[in-house]
């Protein structure tokens, strides 16, 4: 049974395709988007429970004021 759906926004695809590898194996269904561009389009056709990004590359601002989903930002290391 999935737990619910997550995406996953970061402009680095090794990272996403791992972030979503790990999620996935929690039992949640998992989207990617590269970019706040394809976030949005994700956003507006799909539910989304949660949206996971890192926090340097994006302004999600205007997407956590016009949707409900919760969004946990990530700061990758050195």
């Amino acid at each position: 049974m999935k737990k619910g759906k997550i995406l996953i926004i970061d402009d680095e695809e090794q990272l996403r395709s791992l972030v979503k590898r790990i999620v996935a194996l929690e039992g949640f269904t998992v989207v990617e988007a590269p970019n706040l561009y394809d976030a949005r389009k994700l956003l507006e056709r799909s539910q989304i429970d949660v949206v996971l990004c890192e926090s340097a590359s994006f302004d999600f601002g205007s997407v956590e004021r016009s949707h409900s989903q919760k969004v946990l930002r990530y700061t990758k290391g050195n």
